[in-house]
């Protein structure tokens, strides 16, 4: 990554994926596997401090809390998905821990949360709102 992306994107983005329910080959018998929460790329908050809308998929009009700029190529992100902003890399295992993301919201290491309201493929970047 050159250097330029990283003054552009300084944050990192991670989003939760919900277990999936899937069928045991053997018992026949349906489990569902744990969330996990998955670095999705670098990216760059900014705050909505002056309460804009946008209009999401589904046609209705929100206030989002921040915008979220991302890198082209960034895989899609889901409406509806929890998102992360984080100053750094962490292990993903310790986002699992609510002690650690209330701790870590305090020390200003997650800059931000919530869930993806829209998703945007530009030509030039993503952006994803939340």
């Amino acid at each position: 990554m050159c250097g330029d992306a990283i003054y552009q994107y300084p944050q990192y983005l991670y989003a939760l994926k919900n277990g999936e329910a899937i069928q045991d080959p053997i018992t026949g018998n349906w489990e569902t596997t744990s969330s996990v929460w998955e670095l999705k790329g670098v990216c760059r908050e900014e705050t909505n401090g002056k309460g804009h809308t946008i209009v999401n998929s589904g046609g209705e009009t929100i206030v989002f809390s921040s915008l979220i700029q991302i890198p082209k190529g960034t895989p899609r992100i889901n409406e509806g998905a929890e998102i992360l902003v984080i100053r750094e890399k962490v292990d993903t295992q310790e986002l699992l821990d609510n002690d650690f993301i209330a701790r870590e919201k305090i020390s200003g290491l997650i800059v931000t949360n919530g869930k993806c309201m829209k998703y945007d493929f530009g030509r030039l970047h993503c952006r994803l709102w939340i």
